[in-house]
């Protein structure tokens, strides 16, 4: 082939060359006859049309957004749009760590927007607003800040709903007319959030059939045959609405609402139900911690315990007693005392000493979970050394005995507000013990 182009005319490959521009020239005049207006036109009417629709909102827009790749859950904001700024609210406090403040629930930011082309029509938050660029913004500890994005491509909008696009890390976010005030929204999904937050829930009930469930951090997980299945949520005035639909045994939801008369969240067909949690429910999903019956002056106390577990934490609080003096000040079940920044494990078998006036938190981590919803007993589970456990491995008897012991009969010394349990062992009813909730 290319021994023949090489034997063709000039004139030939000129006049060839002339008459493909002539064609490609004509061709470009009649596309943009059949539009009846150029491309710089188009683009401008696009653009012109998404101002109107995010700015005809005269209230504004509810806002679920959602940091990085989900995994954080959701957060739920409002953005009223006016004259090219945006002013923006956000249900939670947020402390932003550039400007070294904190802005409470309801606090208002106006900054300025953009809408542009760039493989698509953007829409830009593009001057700094610490309430919503909060998350994308570098920090100490997150030099990427929560890789999340403050640019977004739409997808689609209408007077009902826009849905965007994040121009780098690709989570979508959904825009929903508001019918009220933007402090309105967000103090009543901090009010809903608070109330929601406060109960820990375990099970649902799904089709008439229980299902094992966890709702932390804006995520709530179903476990179903052996699989689980994460799906982070936005709180709203009503209850929650999650990233997409849920579908889970036949079963589909976009949102659960709260009923207040028992307590309970559930979808608009009642085929998924959220119940409020039974006394062992919330126990296995405790936000506190239980304390053994251990005395720091005393010992154990034989009233609240089996012998062999008192003579195991005799055996241990020795041992640490006889490292310079330290002592043991508690022993616990539950949420780790040690904050989550100093350690990631939240549920713990823990124990406080204190050392030269320096009070120490050892954990080794666990999974309580419910056993048998019908007899309402638990399970407690190993996993591993937390918080210096490395440093108190002499400890594990008392990790082996509590966990060996394993599923427990739960008694309450009340069935609404319990300050005290009995764990006693199903496989062995001689190994026991009981815990006071801690003040």
């Amino acid at each position: 082939m290319k021994t023949i182009y090489r034997s063709l005319p000039h004139v030939l490959v000129s006049c060839c060359f002339t008459a493909t521009l002539a064609v490609l020239t004509s061709c470009s005049n009649d596309v943009d006859n059949v539009f009846g207006e150029s491309a710089a036109e188009r683009m401008a009417d696009r653009q012109n049309a998404y101002y109107a629709t995010l700015e005809g909102q005269q209230q504004g827009w509810a806002l679920d957004y959602y940091p990085a790749d989900g995994s954080m859950g959701g957060v739920a904001y409002t953005v009223r749009f006016a004259n090219g700024e945006a002013t923006i609210a956000c249900e939670q406090a947020v402390k932003n760590p550039v400007t070294n403040t904190t802005y409470p629930v309801g606090t208002e930011w106006t900054s300025l927007y953009r809408i542009t082309e760039e493989a698509g029509v953007l829409l830009t938050f593009d001057t700094y607003n610490p309430l919503f660029h909060y998350w994308s913004q570098p920090s100490q500890g997150h030099a990427k800040g929560y890789e999340s994005d403050y640019e977004f491509t739409f997808l689609s909008a209408s007077a009902d709903s826009v849905v965007l696009r994040g121009k780098k890390h690709g989570m979508r976010l959904r825009m929903y007319p508001l019918q009220e005030s933007a402090i309105d929204y967000v103090s009543k999904v901090a009010q809903i959030r608070s109330t929601l937050s406060a109960v820990t829930r375990k099970r649902a009930i799904v089709e008439g059939q229980d299902v094992a469930v966890t709702m932390t951090d804006n995520l709530l997980t179903f476990s179903d045959n052996g699989q689980n299945y994460s799906m982070p949520f936005v709180y709203t005035p009503e209850g929650l609405r999650f990233y997409k639909p849920v579908s889970l045994r036949g079963a589909t939801a976009s949102e659960l609402s709260y009923d207040s008369n028992d307590n309970s969240l559930r979808s608009a067909t009642g085929n998924i139900v959220l119940p409020a949690p039974t006394v062992a429910e919330g126990f296995a999903g405790t936000k506190g911690q239980w304390l053994f019956g251990y005395n720091r002056t005393t010992g154990p106390s034989a009233d609240e315990m089996c012998s062999e577990l008192a003579d195991i934490l005799t055996e241990c609080a020795a041992t640490t007693g006889a490292n310079y003096g330290e002592q043991v000040r508690e022993v616990y079940l539950g949420v780790n005392m040690e904050s989550a920044a100093n350690d990631p494990h939240r549920m713990v078998l823990g124990w406080h000493t204190r050392f030269s006036g320096i009070d120490l938190y050892i954990g080794y981590a666990i999974a309580m979970e419910m056993a048998d919803y019908q007899r309402q007993t638990v399970s407690i589970q190993p996993l591993e050394g937390a918080n210096l456990f490395y440093n108190y491995s002499y400890w594990q008897p008392f990790v082996d005995f509590v966990c060996t012991g394993s599923p427990y009969q739960l008694s309450f010394n009340s069935d609404d507000n319990p300050t005290e349990v009995t764990l006693t062992s199903e496989k062995d009813s001689s190994k026991w013990f009981r815990l006071k909730l801690k003040n």
